[in-house]
C-alpha cells in the first residue's frame, strides 16, 4: 500500500461514483443505438418486401399468358 496504513476509501468512492456515472451514460447510448438498429431492421425488411413484390409482379405469368 505504498507505506500507507489506512485504506483509501475516499479515493475508491470517487472512482466508484465516476465509473457508475460513465456506466449510466454508456447504457443510455447502448439503448439508443439498440432502438436505431430495430428501426433500421424494420426498414430493411420493408425494402426487401417491396423488392420481392416488384420482382413477383414483373415475372411473366405462364398460365395467364398461355390462355391469351
Amino acid at each position: 500500500m505504498n507505506g500507507k496504513t489506512t485504506i483509501p476509501t475516499k479515493t475508491w468512492r470517487e472512482e466508484y461514483t465516476k465509473l457508475t456515472a460513465e456506466r449510466k451514460t454508456l447504457n443510455q447510448r447502448y439503448l439508443a443505438l439498440k432502438e436505431e438498429v430495430k428501426e433500421a431492421e424494420k426498414i430493411r425488411k420493408s425494402v426487401y418486401s417491396i423488392l420481392r413484390q416488384e420482382q413477383w409482379e414483373q415475372q411473366p405469368r405462364r398460365a395467364q399468358d398461355m390462355g391469351r
